[in-house]
């Protein structure tokens, strides 16, 4: 991306898994090589900061077409959506930056109206273009609370694992509790090794050891305290009230791997929401954007593009 499409501000689960079902058919794209995509994407990106009270947001933007905003979830900085961006740079201004805190610790309180204005002021620098939202868990909150508040900004949202309310477990807000405090990176925290084997391993490629190793490298470069805060955020928000105010196109886009709950919460925003869509994707796990960024990226530019998608399983 040229320097001018850059903001001017500062160019300066624990969830239940499912056996794999569906194989991939032979006619799939060869798979990238996520260490040269990595740094192809780096090199080629255009990086800013945008000072933000409280904190300075960082990010990247890569392509030059309509702008595509990627919000993560909790716990993942923005390198885990790189191969898709990769993908979609050709049609799209691919623009992904971390939530305040996720880059460096951050103590200051968190709330989800603070998040929507970084989002809101990281698109204000591309003045009268209509955005694009692709997100994951908890970054779809963030997107449904910026549609309302300006729904002539956002022509749609692609959501994975998405849920409009989630009320934490007592061990879960004594876990958020304690992380407001710890002065360390996710790295240490105990038992999280395990928890990322149980819940992801199985779903990324075979022929590809090292691509897991990345997502448990890069998720551990999180700060505890930044992960504590935006999950207090999660254990306070309640946006089902909002969702039936949102009349922009919403692609809800289902995964093998998910638990129960989130399924059920899947359901809850298909109901509610007046314009939606679903998709199911097969054998991808709960992070699809990494371990099958191609069949993501059909995913997105079919849905982009205004056709209706239906399952696919290729």
């Amino acid at each position: 991306m040229n320097d001018h499409d850059a903001p001017s501000t500062a160019i300066e689960t624990n969830s239940e898994t499912v056996a794999p079902t569906a194989p991939a058919e032979a006619s799939c794209p060869p798979p990238l090589q996520w260490q040269e995509v990595l740094r192809e994407v780096q090199q080629q990106s255009n990086h800013w900061t945008v000072e933000r009270p409280g904190t300075t947001l960082s990010g990247m933007s890569l392509g030059d077409g309509p702008p595509l905003v990627f919000l993560n979830t909790l716990s993942e900085p923005r390198e885990v959506w790189f191969l898709l961006a990769w993908l979609l740079r050709d049609q799209y201004r691919c623009v992904l930056f971390d939530w305040r805190g996720i880059r460096t610790p951050n103590s200051a309180k968190v709330t989800l109206d603070l998040l929507v204005e970084d989002l809101l002021t990281i698109v204000d620098h591309w003045p009268g273009q209509s955005n694009r939202l692709i997100a994951t868990g908890f970054g779809g909150m963030v997107a449904l609370g910026a549609m309302a508040q300006r729904p002539s900004q956002f022509l749609n949202l692609t959501w994975m694992g998405g849920y409009a309310q989630r009320e934490l477990s007592p061990t879960e807000r004594l876990l958020v509790r304690l992380g407001k405090v710890w002065p360390f990176r996710a790295r240490s925290l105990l038992g999280r090794r395990s928890i990322l084997r149980q819940n992801h391993r199985r779903w990324f490629p075979p022929f590809d050891e090292t691509r897991y190793d990345f997502l448990c490298d890069l998720t551990g470069q999180v700060p505890v305290k930044g992960l504590a805060r935006l999950a207090s955020v999660v254990g306070q928000a309640d946006l089902r009230p909002l969702l039936p105010t949102i009349s922009q196109p919403v692609l809800l886009v289902g995964t093998e791997g998910q638990g129960a709950a989130l399924r059920a919460a899947g359901d809850s925003l298909a109901a509610a929401l007046p314009n939606v869509h679903r998709e199911e994707m097969h054998n991808t796990g709960l992070i699809p954007a990494l371990t099958h960024p191609h069949r993501v990226a059909k995913i997105v530019r079919s849905f982009l593009d205004g056709q209706t998608p239906g399952t696919t399983t290729d």
